[in-house]
Formats: structure tokens, C-alpha cells, sequence
């Protein structure tokens, strides 16, 4: 159909053409008014596994719900929740809207001697409509590196505005990241996205794998596959204990601390001890003062990378051995205060705080929720042109980021709290209308989306037109 604005397939709704899934489906096509075209039957693409053999060094499919053992995950507690998904994906439900979460394989990359020095592969559905997939190569160990990566670290983005066609919601894809004598290439599925001339100074570097959501909309991502060529030998098994500072304010070195602790549970038994931390730069600070202390013990702490930017935005992951004395069955049950200090520490904060302790992790990942149920399109409203006796109001529905879509009965015009028109669309699901409104002085114009399920909650989108808008 030509103008389509969605698609019916295997029973649901979507707004883009791309919808991953199994068998031969039928298709509908449907326009900017609900109305379906004849059904078309999908053809099936033969997968191509290849790519397997490239990284078969250290490819990870998910199979094993230990996450921990593998990655650490960077993110915020209850807004970042991480799942073992069907099939062997991981699945990071994003709630709140807007977060950004960023996983860190234990395993880093080396790179070889080869034409070929290195290659990064994530398959995931992250650079889909409104996402953002970011892929950091960073000499060092950092968690996160915010978004300021150190100068001799590469990062590769893509979302929107990288696309070699149409990526759907929830539709997974292949992204590589092949770095050559010659350059740097990023590949999506085989083809060639992007390319740039540089070559990596360093030998190794940790890869840091950010997944966005989009703002203010709870955020779904899957990731399938994530392969490293040419890995390290396999680091010391470790067990993470997340640790909250009494403050998320770096002190100043004499300030007074909140008197709030953390428990000293995870060092009873512990042989050695690491407490590993990310700040987010403020306003100045001497970092080689940075300290944490625990109790009435300080130490201190230093990045993990070098080369690190110190503007006010960037972050960064500094670490430090937790003094003996900490360690052990004897002692209190909790260290207090816990806070980090710096000289001139301003406005820095604690981003993520936790203790590594050797040994393998128990923490084994839960079933993720079901598929999130289909949504209502986002609507927006906004007066294109405007003469002294009518004005032009177009509305939009956009439902481009759904993995699936509710289907809409329309959407009503209300001018001054009374009703002027109604647009029907019976099983619509996105589009783009205009309506020519007759209007003389100022008014409050409202429009209404009608799902076509009664019990979904309406949405509206206020407008004022006014004389100066003339």
C-alpha cells in the first residue's frame, strides 16, 4: 500500500516494516486512516552464521544465567533490571525512561598481529528506532566512561542516523567493529556502515557495550551474541557486593560525614578486597587525593584508564585495595561512615560504588518479564500556519520506537472545551493529519487520541493560538 503507516503482522501491530519473527506471515499494510491493504505473504531469509567463526575465541550466547561471572553491568539500580530471556538473550528492562546502561565483558580484547588486529560483535535490537548502540574500546578497566571517552579511546555510535535501511523495534541485528592495519570498520549484518582511518595505539583495551532507552518511555533491549577476537587470558573469578556511600557527594578531606555505613559482611571471609568506583567529574578537584574511607580507615583510589578527560561531564571509574585491617572475621559487623573525599572536590559525585572479592559470583540472573504490552502511538500537536482567520493544525502520530502498537479509533479536536471535529481511524496506527481550522482572536485548542480499548487512559495535547502567534 502505497503511504503505509504500519503494518499488520502475526496478529499485532507495528509501525515499522522490519518485525522479527518466525514462519511465513501474512502482511497487511495500513494507512494513516486504519484501512488494511490485502494480505501479502512474507518470504523467509536463510540466516547466515558465518560471522561465528571470527570470534569463536570468546563468543557469548547468553546461555548461562551467571551474568555476573562474565560482565559487570553498569546502571541504576531499579531503573537498569537485567533478565535471561527466551532463547538465550539478555534482557535489560530500562522503567524510567532515559537511562543508559553499559556492560563490561571481564574478558578484554588484545589485539594480534594480523592484517586483522581485533574484532568487537554485538547482536542486539539496541540501534532501533529512537536507540542508541555504544560500542567504547578503552585501554584500561573503566565500568562506564561517560560521555567523554578518554582521548586514546574509540568509540563507535549508532542509532537513527547511521542506517544502511530500516532497523524495527525489537528486530536484532549484527553490529562488528573490525579494526585493521588501515583503519576501523562498522559493519551492520556483513555491510559496511561506516569506516574511519584510525588505528589504535594500544594493545588492549576493555570494550564497554552502552544500550539507551528512549526518554521519558520505559525501554526494552535484547542482546543476543557478544563476541571478542583475540581476548586476554581469562581473568580471576570475582563476586561484586554493590555498596552505597552515606553521601553521593564526594566530601571534601575534612568535612563532615553522614553517619551512614555499610555492612562489613562481604570482607569476613574475604583473602583481599577491591572496592572499585565511577564519579562523574565536578567542577575541579585533586583526583590524587582521592580517597574512600570505610569506617575510621582511609585509602586511596586511582583510575583505571589513563589518558582520562577531567571537563565536569566525563566519568570515571577509579579503584583501590581495601586495607587488611578491614578484612577477616574479627571486627564490627558494619564499617561507618563509607563516603569517598577529594581536595576541591566541588560538585563530583558517586555514580556506582561496590567491593570485588575473589571467588565465582552465585548471583544468577532472573527470567525476564514478558514482551511489554502494546502501546499508543506518541501523538503531537503543533499550528503550521496561521492567518488572521484560520490556522492550520497538524497532528502526528508517531510509533516508530513500539515494539508493538495499540490500535487507535482516532483522535477529536476541542476549541475552547467544545468539540469541533472528530478524525475516525478504526484500527489506526500512526500517520500524519492536517486539519484547516476557521479561528479569529486568541484560543485553547485541545486534542484528544481515542484508543480504540476504552479502558486505556486518553491522551491530549494542549495548544494556545493567540494574537501573537498571528
Amino acid at each position: 500500500m502505497s503511504g503505509a503507516s504500519g503494518y499488520e503482522v502475526f496478529g499485532k501491530l507495528v509501525a515499522s516494516p522490519e518485525i522479527a519473527g518466525s514462519g511465513r506471515a501474512d502482511v497487511r499494510a495500513v494507512d494513516a486512516f486504519g484501512r488494511r491493504s490485502l494480505p501479502v505473504r512474507a518470504k523467509e531469509r536463510p540466516s547466515d552464521d558465518s560471522w561465528r567463526r571470527a570470534v569463536a575465541g570468546s563468543l557469548d550466547d547468553f546461555d548461562d544465567t551467571f551474568l555476573q561471572r562474565r560482565y559487570h553491568l553498569s546502571g541504576r539500580p531499579g531503573c537498569v533490571n537485567p533478565g535471561s530471556g527466551s532463547g538465550g538473550r539478555l534482557v535489560i528492562d530500562m522503567p524510567c525512561g532515559g537511562d543508559t546502561a553499559v556492560l563490561r565483558p571481564r574478558a578484554q580484547l588484545q589485539l594480534n598481529d594480523s592484517d586483522e588486529l581485533g574484532r568487537v560483535v554485538v547482536v542486539t535490537d539496541a540501534a532501533g528506532p529512537r536507540g542508541n548502540l555504544t560500542l567504547d574500546l578503552v585501554p584500561g578497566s573503566p565500568d562506564r566512561v561517560g560521555p567523554i571517552p578518554p582521548a586514546d579511546a574509540i568509540r563507535v555510535v549508532v542509532d537513527d542516523s547511521v542506517s544502511p535501511g530500516t532497523r524495527g523495534a525489537g528486530v536484532l541485528h549484527r553490529f562488528e567493529v573490525v579494526l585493521t592495519r588501515s583503519g576501523m570498520r562498522v559493519l551492520q549484518d556483513g555491510a559496511q556502515i561506516a569506516s574511519s582511518p584510525v588505528v589504535p595505539a594500544w594493545r588492549e583495551a576493555t570494550v564497554l557495550i552502552g544500550v539507551s532507552a528512549l526518554s521519558g518511555y520505559p525501554g526494552r533491549v535484547e542482546i543476543d551474541a557478544v563476541g571478542i577476537a583475540g581476548t586476554l587470558p581469562s581473568p580471576p573469578e570475582v563476586t561484586e557486593t554493590p555498596i552505597v556511600a552515606g553521601t553521593l557527594r564526594v566530601l571534601e578531606p575534612d568535612e563532615e560525614a553522614p553517619g551512614i555505613g555499610v555492612a562489613r559482611a562481604p570482607l569476613r571471609g574475604a583473602p583481599s578486597a577491591r572496592l572499585r568506583a565511577t564519579i562523574r567529574i565536578g567542577d575541579g578537584g585533586d583526583l590524587n587525593g582521592l580517597v574512600a574511607q570505610l569506617g575510621q580507615t582511609r585509602f586511596p583510589l586511582r583510575p583505571v584508564v589513563s589518558g582520562w578527560s577531567g571537563t565536569p561531564d566525563s566519568e570515571l571509574t577509579v579503584a583501590g585495595d581495601v586495607p587488611a585491617e578491614l578484612l577477616g572475621s574479627d571486627g564490627s559487623d558494619a564499617l561507618t561512615p563509607f563516603v569517598l573525599r577529594m581536595p576541591g572536590a566541588s560538585q563530583a559525585q558517586v555514580l556506582e560504588s561496590y567491593l570485588e572479592v575473589p571467588g565465582l559470583s552465585p548471583v544468577k540472573l532472573e527470567i525476564a518479564p514478558d514482551e511489554p504490552a502494546p502501546v499508543l502511538p506518541v501523538m503531537t500537536a503543533e499550528f503550521t500556519s496561521v492567518t488572521p482567520n484560520e490556522a492550520t493544525l497538524v497532528v502526528t502520530l508517531d510509533a516508530a520506537a513500539a515494539r508493538s502498537v495499540a490500535p487507535i479509533a482516532g483522535f477529536e479536536v476541542y476549541l475552547d472545551s467544545g468539540h469541533v471535529a472528530t478524525l475516525p481511524m478504526p484500527g489506526g496506527i500512526a500517520g500524519r493529519h492536517e486539519l484547516l481550522l476557521s479561528l479569529k482572536g486568541s484560543h485553547n485548542v485541545e486534542v484528544r487520541l481515542r484508543p480504540e480499548d476504552p479502558r486505556r487512559q486518553t491522551d491530549s495535547v494542549w495548544l494556545e493560538l493567540s494574537r501573537s502567534s498571528r
